[in-house]
């Protein structure tokens, strides 16, 4: 079964130059659910229903994992901060997820240790001390880091010693416990991928317009693929609202026990920096010497990215940007916490905005908002799913189905608790990509390798066939970065990508970690292999540079 499932996911036809296809599917086809929204939420709710063998449509009216999916802190955590709101459940649902994870997504997955740190005036060392205990006995710890040791208190003598550029003055010492990096774009790709090869159909760019209904139900959708500028119809038993920020213009009916709106939408900000101008070692929380809030500074290979900030937001839900006051707010008290960083505008490799999808509580602070979700049926038999983490989005698609058992929608589908907890078939251990890369004769640099299995998990061996192909594919992009060309031929080849900023914001990281001054030079590269790929003529091509460069110079414009 699993073999089967493999050779499908690198032999089946969800790419761009099958795109026409898949939308002739969707005209064509009755389905059991559609689900709008292509996100992390919308994705995990794809795969849960495929893994139970119903038969599903998914749409986006941007790219996959265009909003908050790409936009987060990337991280696959339990949020040790929620234990201040006495949120308990919450962190051990979210720790539980995570070790999930961890186990079955090894390669995209990467533990990392994080300080608490404690100085005069802030965080008390029995706060913390409680904190790391209370959130290792909720996670599970020896279960999941096994090659770590538990949380624990240091003095400031040996925390300096783990974190030499951090600030000493009034050290007390710190707590150090461990979570978890990932690429969250990736997370949700693979998590749509999953529900592809078994069969459902997910489509990007690709609008819901209206409701179709009998009766006053929801029996359909009327969308319009904006790639084609062509309206159709999908039909199916029941409709999923799984937009995140974007659910309060989808909901047409509200049940009386849900808040109207339902949704608080608050920004959130990431700037990124090479790791050697910040001088951090491990992550790091850090309290705002501004306003009092935690933000956190995270390692990701040879960079740091710093966020988050937590306001709400007003604007533009599909295109939220950073700006200087929300740069100045976060190297401000960075700057305090590792005197030597040298976090002047022109070290800012990018930045990143997204909008997060809370739910509505009244009297509580944009930061104080619980991260749990909402699950409810509009009169008209729409279902949303909305709120939560990305951390726990396979519960979420979980306790959906529990939902739908009592509306009794489905007579045969697959109830058990716990079923969606089976493995990815992208998971690939790290030890059998060595042997491969070794046994290939392909000469690649440690830090490449390193990258495409972490990125790609099994997918990587399909990369390795395509340098075989071609060996110039194994260049890299950008001298000082370690994205591939072959790389980019495998998301052509394999993923629906029918863009240039897709490939940059959301199937690779390149957005993140090349320079801005560089991202032209990249652009140029990708956007050849494209154009050959998919036959683009100059104009074509140039428009799509351009677009992305337009992108770029507004999440750097308050640099001068």
């Amino acid at each position: 079964m699993k073999e089967d499932l493999v050779k499908k996911l690198f032999d089946q036809d969800w790419n761009y130059a099958n795109r026409e296809s898949i939308v002739k599917k969707l005209k064509t086809l009755s389905y059991d659910i559609i689900i709008i929204g292509g996100g992390i939420t919308g994705a995990g709710v794809a795969r849960e229903a495929a893994l139970r063998g119903m038969k599903v449509a998914l749409i986006d009216m941007q790219d996959f994992a265009a909003g908050t999916s790409s936009k987060s802190s990337k991280l696959a955590h339990g949020g040790i901060r929620y234990l201040a709101q006495g949120d308990n459940d919450l962190v051990k649902e979210a720790t539980t997820e995570r070790n999930w994870l961890l186990a079955h997504l090894s390669h995209l997955i990467q533990p990392i240790p994080f300080l608490f740190g404690s100085w005069k005036g802030g965080w008390k060392k029995t706060v913390i001390k409680s904190a790391i205990t209370i959130y290792d006995f909720l996670s599970d710890t020896d279960q999941i880091f096994q090659n770590f040791k538990k949380g624990k208190w240091y003095n400031a003598e040996k925390l300096v010693e783990y974190e030499p550029e951090i600030r000493k003055q009034d050290l007390v010492g710190g707590g150090i416990y461990y979570d978890n990096n990932v690429d969250d774009a990736r997370l949700t790709m693979e998590t749509i991928k999953e529900a592809v090869i078994r069969d459902a159909d997910a489509l990007n760019y690709c609008k819901a317009i209206s409701f179709i209904k009998k009766d006053g139900k929801i029996t359909g959708l009327k969308c319009k693929d904006l790639e084609e500028n062509d309206e159709f119809i999908i039909n199916g038993k029941l409709v999923i609202n799984a937009t995140g920020i974007w659910t309060d213009e989808i909901v047409e009916v509200y049940p009386d026990e849900v808040p109207n709106p339902v949704i608080r939408p608050t920004k959130g900000v990431h700037v990124t920096y090479r790791r050697a101008f910040v001088g951090n070692n491990m992550a790091t929380i850090i309290k705002s010497i501004t306003d009092g809030r935690a933000f956190f500074v995270l390692p990701r290979g040879n960079f740091t990215i710093i966020g988050t900030t937590d306001t709400d937001y007003k604007g533009d839900l599909a295109h939220p940007f950073c700006n200087k006051e929300d740069v100045d707010y976060l190297i401000t008290s960075v700057k305090y916490y590792f005197p030597s960083a040298k976090l002047d505008y022109e070290n800012i490799i990018s930045t990143w905005a997204g909008i997060r999808p809370l739910v509505m509580q009244k009297g509580k602070s944009e930061s104080d908002i619980s991260r749990k979700h909402l699950i409810f049926f509009s009169d008209d038999n729409l279902l949303t799913i909305t709120g939560g983490k990305l951390t726990t989005f396979r519960k979420m698609a979980e306790d959906l189905f529990k939902e739908l058992e009592g509306k009794n929608f489905f007579q045969d589908i697959e109830r058990e608790d716990g079923f969606s907890k089976q493995e990815y078939v992208i998971g690939y251990e790290k030890e059998e990509w060595l042997d491969e890369v070794k046994k290939s004769n392909i000469v690649l640099d440690e830090s490449v390798i390193n990258l495409l299995h972490q990125q790609y998990g099994r997918g990587a061996l399909e990369i390795l066939k395509i340098i075989k192909t071609d060996r110039s594919l194994k260049e890299r992009i950008i001298e000082e970065n370690d994205f591939i060309k072959a790389e980019i031929l495998y998301i052509l080849r394999n993923e629906l990508t029918p863009h240039l900023i897709d490939i940059f914001c959301r199937r690779t990281e390149m957005s993140l970690f090349i320079h801005h001054e560089r991202q032209e030079a990249a652009a140029e590269i990708v956007a050849g292999l494209m154009a050959s790929e998919y036959s683009w003529n100059q104009k074509k091509r140039d428009n799509e540079i351009k677009i992305y460069l337009d992108y770029v110079k507004k999440t750097v414009s308050f640099i001068k």
